[in-house]
């Protein structure tokens, strides 16, 4: 018989469950945050938090940080267009996943090229503020 974790690498699969890992707190933390800080917890909280869950599950189980921010990002994706309606369900649905898909390369190209986790994680933190930032300051003005 052959094993789904032999035939795809123990390595896919947890990446796999560190980006489902990562959502599911992220979810329930952001939850939270979100009752008691409003916005704000969207667009300073929730970066911190799940960049760290993100790229923090991946490093503990032995996981891929792109594979794990990928999947990251089809949940949220899939969140997101669960909660709108019409087109703009679909496109709150590509911006997660293109996003989170972004924030992934990020973290792997500087912690390759720096040598740093944490700064890696930090400056993916940082473009992540950023990108929420707009996002809701263009759903403001909408």
């Amino acid at each position: 018989m052959i094993l789904i974790s032999k035939l795809f690498g123990d390595r896919i699969i947890f990446s796999l469950a560190s980006g489902l890992l990562a959502a599911l707190f992220s979810y329930y933390i952001n939850s939270k945050a979100l009752k008691n800080f409003g916005e704000e917890a969207i667009v300073y909280w929730a970066p911190i938090s799940e960049e760290a869950f993100k790229t923090g599950f991946a490093l503990a189980l032995g996981g891929g940080i792109i594979l794990s921010h990928i999947t990251f990002g089809v949940v949220e994706a899939f969140y997101d267009m669960w909660e709108n309606r019409g087109k703009m369900a679909y496109w709150a649905g590509f911006a997660s996943f293109a996003s989170h898909s972004a924030f992934g390369a990020i973290t792997q190209y500087f912690i390759y090229h720096l040598g740093n986790r944490l700064l890696g994680v930090s400056i993916a933190i940082v473009v992540h503020i950023v990108w929420n930032y707009t996002v809701m300051s263009l759903k403001k003005q909408c």
